[in-house]
């Protein structure tokens, strides 16, 4: 028993949302616990910034084993590393760095992406991450994140 006087089983229900009724299952509470991603920091709507600055999108995803995280863009292809325009940290965040108005890419630098993330036991995307980055001088709308 805790300190509150309820006893603490040894097992735990576990079930699936999209199979409610046929995955219900019991397992030890000291096994592995196994599970697919869920996003604890998952990033804003939109996103808007100045060539000058640049910026940086976060997306964290717990899960066990820990899920990879990479981003996608609206069309569901991957997005890679852009060399001296974008690229992806370790930690999942999105990087994008400033640049020169002639090397302003609409694909890179005004456009819809999300975060995906995946580990063994499946994966999540987030919301539609509206990128728009370019010359905002002007504009009260610089380095503005919003959620939506």
């Amino acid at each position: 028993m805790n300190r509150l006087g309820v006893k603490l089983l040894d097992f735990a229900l576990l079930f699936s949302e999209k199979k409610f009724r046929s995955n219900l299952r019991l397992c030890d509470r000291n096994q592995n616990d196994q599970r697919g991603p869920i996003f604890s920091t998952e990033p804003p709507s939109r996103v808007e910034f100045s060539n000058s600055s640049g910026t940086e999108v976060r997306c964290v995803a717990d899960g066990v084993p820990n899920p990879n995280l990479s981003w996608r863009t609206r069309e569901g292809g991957s997005a890679p590393d852009v060399p001296g325009l974008r690229y992806t940290k370790s930690d999942g965040t999105l990087v994008f760095l400033p640049f020169m108005k002639n090397d302003y890419r609409q694909d890179v630098h005004d456009t819809v992406y999300q975060c995906l993330a995946s580990n063994s036991f499946g994966s999540v995307i987030s919301r539609e991450v509206h990128i728009k980055g370019g010359d905002v001088s002007g504009r009260s709308s610089v380095g503005r994140f919003m959620n939506g």
